[in-house]
């Protein structure tokens, strides 16, 4: 694939950088060539010069640009934070567990993109079959932002009764519609009156609060949402004027452990230190007695142990360990699309079980695919084989 000249002008117009700027990402890999179905596009792996990762630009006539979604920044503490960071009104609004992804319609197309910028098959499909998107035949110049959940998707699944259908739990609910050229975002009210108008699911605030006792109505919440194990919040201004922040529960904290330190070689590092921390501060400012103290520190001493030794004894035993994903196909050729799609995302993937079933919209393909942790299980051999920790 070869970029004009004239083409890197103007992509270099539309993202406000200079050609220089736009070659040295070229040149530091941060801006790669991919494809998807004849459709070209260059996408940024990394952020660079206030350019989002997962900005993408179409390589079509207009060279459409579809801007990365932004990082949401954590709050450790909720009081002051809130306080500082917000203007006046607090929309509080419950943060889902699943992926983040943005539709767009490009040259009459829908696509799906993953945060980091792919067109990913399986997702692209079900928003198509799930959605009714209109709204981008009236309004081209939005991304639909939110996030697909359930069990049954191919990245971070988790069971949510409100997407059960039957036989598949997957579903999408909107968190912001934004203009994909400049990732300006509307106003909540605005977004809501859309999603209704086009009767597009959407993530409800579950209240709207005065910055200044904000903090008291988030731990209430927090706690809610804790005992029905669910996963946080997301914290917004009514008009999108400053940046969301989130804060999630206890529950989260032990289950993104638990599944770290299932593949704790590659993964457990990485998810370890900010989630201890996260419980200390939360720990500090929930003003807990010595004994719910220890509660939380038993917790998480489980979430990283048990899972550990369960894959050592797996592995120990013969068993190559991966994470399992059941997923529903509506053809053989969607199952095998996606297929290619992992692979070239370098994924070591496993079939584990493939069958067909019945259903009122006719035979679907369910197939489980397990990813492997290739360092997790080549390093518990090694240990167990007597290789010394350097």
């Amino acid at each position: 694939m070869k970029v004009s000249a004239y083409d890197l002008n103007k992509i270099a117009e539309k993202l406000n950088l200079s050609i220089k700027d736009l070659n040295k990402a070229f040149s530091r890999k941060i801006l790669r060539e991919d494809e998807y179905k004849e459709i070209k596009t260059l996408l940024f792996k990394k952020e660079f010069k206030g350019i989002e990762k997962g900005t993408v630009i179409f390589l079509n006539d207009n060279l459409d640009v579809v801007r990365g979604y932004p990082k949401t920044y954590r709050a450790i503490t909720l009081y002051p934070t809130i306080k500082k960071h917000f203007i006046d009104k607090v929309v509080i609004e419950e943060k889902l567990n699943g992926y983040n992804i943005r539709i767009v319609k490009i040259d009459g197309e829908v696509y799906a993109l993953t945060r980091s910028g792919y067109i990913c098959p399986f997702t692209t499909k079900k928003v198509k079959k799930f959605l009714n998107l209109e709204i981008l035949d009236d309004y081209s110049e939005y991304m639909l932002c939110g996030e697909m959940i359930g069990i049954n998707n191919p990245y971070t699944p988790y069971y949510y009764k409100e997407v059960d259908r039957g036989f598949e739990n997957l579903g999408f609910y909107i968190f912001d519609i934004k203009e994909r050229e400049t990732n300006k975002s509307l106003p909540i009210k605005e977004r809501i009156n859309l999603c209704e108008k086009y009767n597009l699911p959407y993530v409800k605030p579950l209240a709207v609060v005065d910055k200044d006792e904000a903090h008291i109505h988030v731990r209430e919440i927090i706690e809610k949402l804790n005992k029905e194990g669910r996963e946080g919040v997301v914290l917004k201004d009514p008009d999108m004027a400053v940046s969301p922040i989130k804060y999630t529960t206890h529950y989260t904290q032990c289950e993104d452990l638990k599944s770290a330190f299932t593949f704790f070689f590659d993964l457990g590092m990485d998810f370890l230190f900010s989630r201890v921390v996260r419980e200390g501060f939360m720990s500090y400012e929930f003003k807990e007695t010595l004994e719910e103290r220890k509660n939380r520190a038993k917790d998480l001493g489980e979430a990283i142990l048990l899972p550990m030794v369960e894959t050592i004894n797996k592995v120990a035993s013969g068993e190559r360990v991966s994470e399992d994903f059941e997923l529903i196909f509506d053809s053989e050729e969607d199952f095998d699309e996606f297929l290619d799609f992992m692979r070239k995302m370098k994924m070591v993937i496993t079939i584990k079980n493939i069958e067909k079933i019945d259903t009122e919209e006719g035979v679907k393909i369910k197939a489980v695919i397990g990813k492997i942790y290739n360092k997790t299980n080549d390093k518990i051999i090694s240990y167990l084989n007597g290789t010394l920790w350097e």
